[in-house]
């Protein structure tokens, strides 16, 4: 046997006492009178034999009562060899889910509530001198540390929620990785491992099988009283376009997770003075997909946010966006040998558009810093120097227009062509050139012609080239022509290229004095307008342009409220981005629109949680052990929490059986013992 706190066994020093009383009070006698001595010495031999008796067994209970209350503070154990708690160091693992996904409502609230109770109640009735180890989603190495029972109170206090979400398998590899970091000695620790969270069905399943079967693990399941939910998916502008003045299509996407279709959904859209609620339904178990129109007064940053009315898990409710609507778009016209006038005419048509015009032989990196679009106009040679120009330009998001003069160097023209996923330039043809159709079905033809026609006055050119597909091109047809053959195509790698397989030079054909050939300059002008991402997702890895002058090596900021952040950034073709991939505080997060700073403002970025959580879909208990089987765990216990059952009692974490309670109860017993003694036992 063994006890917790044998310091209290001083304490039976105090027996002495309860005997030094009974000694002393037992010795107190009294003088009676009697008339005759006949029988005195009968009834003197029988009363001293009882009283002996009595008083011997009420100093007995009393000794007892004060022995067994001892005991019951000093609290005994004996410790059970089986389960190896005979190894002097305990350590109790505590890993808590902290994901949105623990938003969900269970009988008695929220599931982190119930979860940081449930892991509160554990350290509270873990034996003296149990060390702990606190997780959560955010697995930092501070985390990995030992610390006692208030820090662990503590830390397990403070948890919140945290954009970031774990899989099965990642909390098992950090377990292990934890193990192994604190270096513990299995010949003289005992490891139990609590994991309490809700156990989303997410992530891969890995193979590896893990040193896993010393130590015991304890799911807990938190099972919530609904899995329905309603969420905000995605966001989308239809057109890139955004000017002061002209309608805006917002459309918005919406899932139900429920198995009962939703009526009258109220969904809220505010976007700088804008602000318009709406109603609309959305299928059981689908999604439903609907938009709005709206236009901006003026120019400059806008930013806002969608909120559907939910009151089940409330994370992915609310989509923040932000955007810029720009006073002008920049244009960069290069002009080569066969240069013609009518592009510059056409861009003059419209004061949104800035224009420079300059010599495709005399350009600088300069030259594309800030531009939208790049138009090619009649250059027959290409050097290596423009070509990387064009092609880091369009990896950078920027638009190019490519008009080829009436010679062109096709060796150099097909290397441009080739890095930008279009096809190649072939030899020159000069029949089928008429202008057949148009590709109705591709948004750049459709938004600008209300209706198909069959009755279209085309113009027509009187050669091209022949458009050569290799294994690479993805492209694109917008025009063409009798033969069968694009006339003007494009590719997206990352911004948008046109090619236009002919001359617009008037020996090639009347098409640069068409009305076509304005609306497409036109067109491609208005689509090149290099906006930044509506919004970027916390966790993921991408990066979000800068488009402003003179940075330089200024720091830039991202400030909400009292967080203030350095992300990263890099710079390419005197653009510089910015990336939250490097930051090693996502849980310090949180959704919303957020300022670009640097010596000035910069812009508005806005971030929006992951949507992985968003559908509540939880392993079974089957399959949560398979998976601590597949790893190579070999003592596992499972517990739910559901509102009926509660794990606290359930929850086997070993440690020595404790017999302080029987005690307690042996000394009440001793103590009603001696008071009955007293009472009913008279002399």
């Amino acid at each position: 046997m063994k006890f917790l706190y044998p310091e209290f066994l001083w304490a039976f020093a105090v027996l002495l006492i309860p005997i030094l009383i009974h000694l002393f009070n037992f010795k107190r006698y009294k003088t009676h009178y009697f008339s005759s001595l006949q029988f005195i010495k009968h009834v003197d031999q029988q009363t001293k034999s009882t009283q002996k008796l009595k008083h011997l067994l009420v100093l007995l209970a009393r000794l007892l009562a004060f022995a067994g209350l001892v005991l019951a503070f000093a609290q005994p154990y004996f410790p059970n060899s089986d389960t190896e708690t005979l190894k002097k160091e305990n350590i109790v693992m505590i890993y808590l889910d902290n994901s949105f996904s623990m938003q969900a409502r269970g009988v008695e609230g929220e599931l982190l509530s119930s979860a940081k109770e449930t892991a509160q109640s554990i350290v509270e009735k873990a034996p003296k001198g149990t060390q702990f180890i606190v997780g959560t989603n955010e697995m930092s190495g501070i985390e990995q540390r030992r610390i006692n029972r208030i820090d662990a109170l503590d830390k397990i206090d403070k948890i919140d929620y945290s954009p970031l979400t774990r899989s099965l398998d990642e909390i098992i590899d950090w377990k292990q990785q934890t193990i192994k970091k604190i270096d513990i000695d299995e010949s003289k620790s005992f490891v139990q491992s609590v994991i309490l969270s809700d156990f989303q069905r997410h992530g891969s399943n890995k193979k590896d099988r893990l040193k896993l079967s010393s130590f015991e693990f304890h799911p807990v399941q938190l099972i919530p009283e609904e899995t329905a939910n309603i969420f905000i998916d995605s966001v989308w502008f239809s057109s890139p376009i955004r000017k002061v003045g002209e309608k805006h299509e917002l459309n918005i996407r919406l899932f139900n997770t429920s198995d009962q279709d939703l009526k009258n959904v109220e969904v809220t859209v505010k976007v700088d003075r804008f602000n318009k609620s709406f109603y609309t339904d959305i299928p059981a178990n689908g999604k439903k997909e609907t938009s709005l129109t709206y236009s901006d007064k003026s120019v400059g940053w806008k930013s806002g946010k969608v909120t559907v009315a939910d009151e089940h898990v409330i994370f992915d409710d609310t989509y923040y966006l932000s955007y810029e609507v720009k006073e002008h778009a920049n244009v960069l016209v290069l002009n080569g040998e066969d240069a013609i006038r009518n592009v510059r005419v056409v861009l003059d048509l419209e004061d949104y558009y800035l224009v420079e015009e300059n010599k495709i032989s005399a350009i600088t990196l300069d030259n594309f810093k800030n531009k939208d679009l790049v138009i090619i106009n009649g250059a027959n040679t290409l050097s290596s120097g423009v070509i990387n120009y064009l092609t880091e330009f369009n990896e950078n998001g920027g638009s190019l227009s490519l008009f080829p003069g009436k010679s062109p160097d096709k060796s150099a023209w097909n290397q441009l062509l080739g890095k930008l996923k279009l096809p190649l330039m072939g030899g020159k043809i000069s029949s089928g050139t008429l202008i057949k159709s148009l590709n109705y079905d591709d948004p750049f033809i459709r938004d600008i012609i209300s209706s198909k026609s069959e009755r279209l006055n085309l113009p027509s050119v009187v050669s091209s080239y022949q458009p050569i597909v290799g294994s690479s091109s993805n492209y694109k047809t917008l025009i063409t022509m009798q033969n069968g053959l694009p006339l003007l195509a494009y590719s997206k790698p990352k911004g948008t290229a046109y090619m236009f397989y002919s001359s617009i030079h008037p020996d090639f054909g009347v098409f640069a004095s068409d009305a076509l050939f304005s609306t497409c300059i036109l067109r491609m002008s208005e689509l090149s307008q290099r906006g930044q991402p509506i919004a970027l997702t916390i966790g993921n890895e991408s990066t979000y342009p800068v488009y402003a002058d003179n940075i330089g090596e200024e720091v830039i900021h991202l400030s909400k409220d009292k967080l203030d952040f350095i992300p990263q950034r890099t710079s390419r073709s005197g653009i510089t981005y910015i990336s939250l991939s490097q930051f090693d505080k996502f849980e310090q997060l949180f959704a919303g629109n957020y300022s670009i700073d640097a010596s000035s403002n910069l812009g508005i970025l806005s971030l929006n949680y992951h949507r992985k959580e968003s559908t509540l879909n939880y392993l079974s208990e089957i399959e949560i052990k398979n998976r601590f089987t597949e790893r190579g765990a070999t003592n596992v216990s499972f517990a739910s929490i559901d509102g009926v059952n509660s794990p606290i009692g359930d929850l086997s974490i070993d440690k020595p059986f404790s017999y302080w309670k029987l005690f307690l109860i042996l000394t009440l017993i001793f103590v009603i013992s001696e008071m009955l003694l007293v009472r009913f036992w008279k002399s």
